[in-house]
């Protein structure tokens, strides 16, 4: 088959399935909805097994790493123990239907307590971007520094104890400011969705389909 007629393919597989969808979200059709379901039962198998590539991709990336003794191939063995662990424990879980205590120990304290440094860790760089782009250089960034300094002095105790008016104008700024900006964006967004989606279905859009070989 030629590279040409594969592209095609690809486009007329995404027609027809979006098509299908279309349908079956507008239109009450029992073999429209039957056919929809299916999709959604391929797409759901598709799905792992792409996750179950990444963990093979995974398990082969860090093997390597272990083999060559390169210079974090200590933490590859580690992955290594901790993935063969937690893997026969999920299998135990699923033929015996009960959740072992290490497997449940694994994910209330381990994973919880990494998750959340984290996410704690990324309240620096937000810190960062804020300083970055609080900085006045014309009058939006001034604006912008200002209702930045009105909406913290609102959520820090420290506000309402200064004046009763920070709390009123950050929770302005929340309200009134930030609502409408906010549906502008997800309206935006939402047209640019429906763009790309129709570009796609004709044929236009090769920035992915391009890759197709």
């Amino acid at each position: 088959m030629s590279q040409i007629y594969k592209r095609e393919l690809v486009f007329l597989v995404t027609g027809i399935v979006t098509i299908v969808m279309i349908l079956d979200y507008f239109f009450v059709f029992s073999p429209v909805k039957d056919l929809a379901t299916q999709l959604r039962t391929w797409a759901l198998i598709i799905q792992l097994m792409a996750i179950g590539l990444g963990a093979i991709n995974l398990v082969r990336v860090h093997w390597r790493n272990i083999q060559k003794r390169t210079s974090t191939w200590i933490y590859s063995a580690w992955f290594m123990v901790l993935f063969a662990l937690l893997l026969v424990l999920a299998l135990m879980k699923v033929s015996t239907g009960t959740e072992h205590w290490i497997y449940s120990w694994f994910f209330e304290y381990p994973y919880i307590s990494l998750s959340n440094t984290l996410y704690a860790i990324t309240g620096f760089y937000i810190f960062s971007a804020a300083y970055r782009a609080f900085r006045a250089r014309n009058i939006e960034s001034a604006i912008l520094l200002i209702g930045g300094i009105f909406v913290m002095l609102a959520n820090a105790p420290i506000g309402e104890v200064i004046t009763p008016w920070f709390p009123l104008i950050g929770n302005w700024c929340n309200s009134v400011g930030q609502i409408p900006g906010m549906r502008t964006f997800a309206i935006v967004g939402t047209l640019g969705l429906l763009a790309f989606g129709l570009r796609t279905l004709l044929g236009k859009e090769r920035g992915f389909y391009s890759e197709v070989t």
